[in-house]
């Protein structure tokens, strides 16, 4: 068949197959470019959950994980699958805290406690080395005591 030739010019049993053809061809286009857009949007939200995780991996090391995103290129914390890399992630906030330290985790200092060591050896906002108890009322009546001994200044 030349390539000239019109659709019309053929026998009907031709054309029907031709136009079936053509109709199957549009729906599998269809489903091909929705599928396409299916995957995209599945590969996007991945990556954004991907980076979320990497970011909080690096919490640690950050006082403010975002600030990585402002310093870094994000091309540089991407694998070889172009999906984020928790490690490079991890590597690159070293190296920023290195050059930045003030980017860095902040220290909580609270300071002298004021009447000194309270019953669990620790000054008053201190951490507890005691293991950890879920009987309230006696958490009462140590932080209590912690209390009348700080005003004491015992």
């Amino acid at each position: 068949m030349a390539d000239t030739q019109n659709i019309a010019d053929l026998p009907e049993w031709a054309q029907t197959i031709i136009r079936d053809l053509r109709s199957e061809a549009a729906g599998n286009r269809k489903a091909a470019q929705e599928a396409t857009t299916e995957r995209d949007e599945l590969r996007t939200k991945l990556h954004e959950r991907a980076a979320a995780e990497a970011l909080e991996g690096v919490r640690s090391l950050m006082a403010d994980p975002e600030d990585l995103a402002r310093f870094v290129d994000a091309a540089e914390l991407l694998g070889d699958d172009g999906a984020p890399d928790a490690a490079k992630y991890a590597e690159a906030a070293k190296k920023l805290v290195e050059s930045k330290p003030h980017l860095g985790p902040r220290v909580k200092d609270f300071g002298s406690p004021v009447g000194g060591a309270g019953r669990s050896g620790n000054g008053v906002g201190g951490a507890r080395p005691r293991e950890q108890t879920y009987d309230t009322a006696a958490q009462i009546q140590a932080g209590q005591q912690d209390f009348i001994n700080a005003v004491r200044g015992s």
